[in-house]
């Protein structure tokens, strides 16, 4: 607003000054041609003497009433005066100024650079506004024969009229400035306005509020700004509510997923831990990188990732309450500028529990089968060395030769047997069966194996067991493993007692004896594969340490399940559910 009154002002000066300017010069051209058209026509009347000129011109009112029609020079700011060109003191005028001051006149007339210039020879008709004594005046003068006429035109003559134009440049430009006021009030609402409340929109904005729009009044630049926003604060709404749906996704992601992630930036300090890494290594999140590495055997440092050549990730193992974690470790940039370091912690107990497994179950397959073959190629080698001879020592060597063959046999077959349980490939024969009469039955094969210990073997039924739907051949091998173990592991003179009963919709086997027991620490590895309490006993009972691991995968695969709990020194007890409904065709081949 205020550049746009400076330029009202700015404007309007100029052009006061140059109307004051012409309203001077219009006033020197009139006075300049009246006295011009005046010398011709007083030249053509009158004969040039300077008596003549005097008395035409200086006596009486007839004379000066002529030279005022002469010159029209009617006016009492106008003036001549008659100078003698031979005799400077010689001079009559009108001129009041001249009047006043006698004594000094000549050296007012010498001022003059018109006067001056007639008397050198010269014209004097330079415009130019002379100042002498405190007044102004337009001066010409010319000479005729010896005759210097000087007239003046003080500015008095023009001033009312150069006041006139002051007092309407002056009121023009009062009336300009409250135009330019208004004006200037009324376009500075137009532009600062909109851009006030966009500025309060922007500053909405970047405290996070997106829901901001401008109305659009014009089609102007104000209007494309206006819009401009508009589509700036709904396309940053757009982006971050992607970017907040993406950050949700990412920490839906990290939280719930089963690796752990821990991220540490440049300095070492954690930035971000997911529950599944905390859950893996019990840390608290004010833990640093360098700690961390310590705390869990990592030979490695911050710096050595941050300074030294770390293009590809390192793969590290941690072993921390029985549990096996493997940790990745690589960098995150930002725009190829190193960010901090990553870590992913990969829960590998289970792999690592089976690749044990596997590892001891080759090695005691391994063993199983290199036992019997030592002692088969021994006794081999010392029959073929003579002993063929001895017909009692020989049939002896190949009663042992034959037994283990049937070991290894046993062996075999045994893991024929759980390889198909495994791979899903067994074949069941089902069909409606009594389970008491199974039990019953197989109590009776062991009878004889009872008797040779001194044991007792007793069963009891209680209450009516229903039939169930059950492969018989493979439930009855899972009854005579547990009978058969129960025997072998109880001293003789123990006693065995086998319970058949009904529970809601289950029958179950209850086999309890009195014998060694197992302890504790060995009952959460009963079931696995070749594992053995007593290794050297169960040899020489000749088992393959296979029986439970198969039993419990053929109960299993009937919709049941095996119980084993023991005290040490005091006996055994061994349960066997089985669902009374039968599985299904889809539930038999899962």
């Amino acid at each position: 607003m205020f550049i746009f009154i400076a330029m009202t002002i700015f404007l309007i000066i100029p052009i006061g000054l140059l109307l004051k300017m012409q309203v001077e010069s219009s006033y020197y051209n009139e006075f300049k041609n009246n006295i011009m058209d005046g010398s011709k026509r007083w030249t053509m009347d009158y004969s040039p003497t300077v008596e003549n000129v005097w008395l035409d011109l200086l006596n009486g009112e007839n004379g000066r009433r002529q030279a005022i029609i002469t010159f029209k020079i009617a006016s009492e700011n106008k003036s001549y005066t008659i100078v003698n060109k031979n005799d400077i003191n010689d001079f009559k005028t009108t001129d009041p100024n001249l009047l006043k001051k006698p004594g000094v006149a000549v050296n007012d007339l010498l001022s003059s650079s018109n006067f001056v210039a007639v008397m050198s020879g010269s014209k004097g008709d330079s415009k130019s506004l002379a100042r002498l004594n405190g007044t102004s005046f337009f001066d010409y003068a010319f000479e005729k024969d010896g005759i210097i006429l000087y007239f003046r035109c003080y500015s008095e003559e023009w001033k009312e009229m150069s006041d006139a134009f002051s007092s309407i440049i002056i009121s023009s430009m009062a009336f300009a400035l409250v135009i330019s006021l208004i004006l200037g009030y009324m376009l500075s609402r137009t532009i600062t306005v909109p851009i006030v409340n966009l500025m309060h929109k922007a500053q909405e904005v970047a405290k996070g509020n997106f829901d901001q729009t401008l109305e659009v009044k014009a089609d102007d630049e104000i209007g494309q700004l206006t819009n401009t926003f508009n589509y700036m604060a709904q396309e940053l709404k757009n982006t971050l509510t992607e970017i907040s749906s993406e950050k949700n996704k990412i920490e839906t992601i990290f939280n719930y997923m089963t690796d752990g992630v821990i991220a540490f930036n440049i300095r070492g300090k954690m930035i971000h831990c997911n529950p599944a890494a905390k859950m893996m290594l019990d840390i608290r999140e004010e833990e640093e990188f360098n700690g961390f590495c310590s705390k869990f055997g990592l030979d490695i440092t911050l710096e050595e990732i941050l300074y030294l050549d770390f293009s590809k990730s390192k793969e590290k193992n941690i072993s921390t309450n029985d549990r096996f974690i493997k940790a990745y470790l690589d960098l995150f940039t930002d725009e190829k500028k190193t960010e901090g370091i990553i870590v992913v912690l990969q829960d590998v107990t289970e792999q690592q529990k089976l690749e044990n497994m596997r590892n001891e179950f080759v090695a005691n397959v391994s063993h199983e089968l290199r036992t019997p073959l030592t002692s088969i190629k021994s006794y081999t080698e010392t029959l073929l060395d003579g002993v063929l001879d001895d017909r009692q020592m020989s049939e002896k060597f190949l009663d042992v030769i034959n037994s283990e063959a049937d070991r290894m046999t046993r062996l075999v077959k045994d893991l024929l047997q759980l390889t198909r349980l495994d791979n899903k490939q067994m074949q069941w024969n089902m069909k409606l069966i009594s389970f008491t009469e199974l039990i019953k039955s197989c109590v009776v094969k062991m009878e004889i194996e009872a008797k040779n210990k001194s044991q007792e073997l007793e069963s009891y039924i209680m209450g009516d067991i229903p039939e169930i739907m059950a492969d018989k051949d493979r439930i009855e091998q899972v009854v005579l493993n547990i009978l058969s173990n129960a025997i072998k592991y109880t001293p003789e003179g123990g006693k065995v007692t086998v319970y058949i009963s009904k529970l809601y919709s289950d029958v179950y086997m209850k086999v309890v004896d009195n014998g060694l027991g197992i302890p504790q620490k060995d009952l959460p590895r009963i079931f696995e594969r070749f594992y053995r309490v007593d290794k050297a006993r169960s040899r020489e009972l000749g088992g393959t340490g296979l029986g439970l691991a198969i039993a419990r995968e053929i109960v299993e695969a009937h919709g049941g399940n095996i119980i084993i709990s023991s005290q040490y020194g005091k006996g055994t007890e061994v349960t066997v559910k089985l669902p009374v409904q039968p599985l299904s065709a889809e539930q038999k081949r899962e």
